[in-house]
């Protein structure tokens, strides 16, 4: 991603907030930002979006699909009440559960080189990142540790940043995490959705860099 790529997305991001947000301290939170590199980060080290300016733009691209999810299929089944759930969700709570759902991933990744063999066994080098997280409390719990530093959280959007890796948070962490994240699933229409929204955007919007 080039600098004017990575500086329009900054706008573009910072507008998107200040659209749909309107919560004591965002202004706070997006100086906050600026002091980090959430606009130059990669969205991962070695998967979706692992290239400079990646984390910003995967946050975007979470926001929307969760919108056009929302719009296209959900607000019509939560009006008609065919699923558990009844009611609306708001533009606003679905833009602070996507746009802010991966600040646990600022100031971890670190450019380094690595290296691999080439097709004649040759070994090369290639740019590529190592994680190092000062502040390991987890993926979704920091996401949220970072954000109610600033602004206001309510329950739903809580447990929506928390829960949006799903299963692919636990690993062999055992039963009482899948039962959290089920019941999450049943108290809140809102987990499912950003759930949903970051697994398309991670495997079907995004693409990742093969460095030969």
């Amino acid at each position: 991603m080039t600098e004017l790529e990575i500086s329009q997305n900054r706008d573009a991001f910072r507008a998107l907030c200040r659209e749909h947000i309107r919560r004591d301290g965002l202004e706070r939170l997006l100086e906050y930002l600026d002091t980090t590199d959430f606009y130059t980060a990669p969205s991962s080290s070695m998967y979706h979006l692992n290239e400079d300016g990646g984390l910003c733009l995967h946050s975007m691209n979470v926001f929307h699909a969760a919108m056009k999810l929302y719009e296209s299929l959900g607000r019509e089944v939560l009006a008609s009440g065919g699923g558990p759930f009844r009611g609306e969700i708001s533009a606003e709570s679905i833009a602070v559960s996507t746009l802010f759902h991966d600040l646990c991933k600022m100031n971890i990744y670190h450019k380094t080189e690595r290296w691999k063999k080439d097709e004649t066994g040759r070994w090369v080098s290639y740019p590529g990142y190592e994680v190092k997280d000062e502040l390991p409390l987890g993926h979704g719990e920091k996401s949220c540790y970072i954000v109610r530093g600033f602004i206001k959280l309510q329950r739903d959007e809580l447990l929506a940043i928390r829960w949006h890796m799903g299963m692919f948070d636990m690993g062999d962490s055992g039963s009482s995490l899948i039962r959290s994240f089920r019941n999450a699933l049943e108290q809140s229409p809102l987990v499912s959705l950003v759930h949903s929204a970051d697994f398309l955007a991670s495997n079907l919007m995004e693409v990742t860099q093969k460095y030969k």
